[in-house]
């Protein structure tokens, strides 16, 4: 089974505008990228339309099996049913992420630190 590997990123000002980004490792080998800019949110919702962006650029490339990794422990324990999402907004999120994984005949996301994931912290970080 050829599997996609996904890195995402969020950060900015917080409240204030922020930024998403997402590098996908394709199963194929190739990479492509994705970086969104919101006017206003904070880091955790950054966090999350990052993690949506990767979701959906893994798709629009036919992926059929992914792994998911982000330096964001909330955004992982709550997409993994680990901790409980109060907050509002994130909640929409993460729902948004729920129905896109479902797109996948399979799909794991994981946690991992900052170092590993600097490519995609750059990426964010340079738009």
């Amino acid at each position: 089974m050829k599997l996609a590997t996904i890195h995402f990123d969020g950060g900015g000002q917080s409240p204030g505008p922020v930024t998403a980004a997402c590098t996908v490792e394709l199963s194929d080998g190739s990479f492509d990228e994705d970086v969104g800019r919101f006017n206003q949110g904070t880091h955790n919702t950054a966090e999350w339309h990052a993690l949506i962006l990767g979701l959906r650029l893994a798709l629009k490339h036919g992926e059929r099996h992914v792994v998911v990794k982000g330096d964001s422990m909330l955004v992982v324990k709550q997409i993994n049913r680990e901790w409980k999402t109060r907050n509002a907004a994130l909640r929409s999120l993460r729902t948004q992420a729920e129905e896109l994984l479902t797109l996948f005949e399979s799909s794991r996301v994981e946690w991992i630190p900052r170092k590993e994931n600097r490519r995609t912290d750059e990426l964010g970080r340079a738009q």
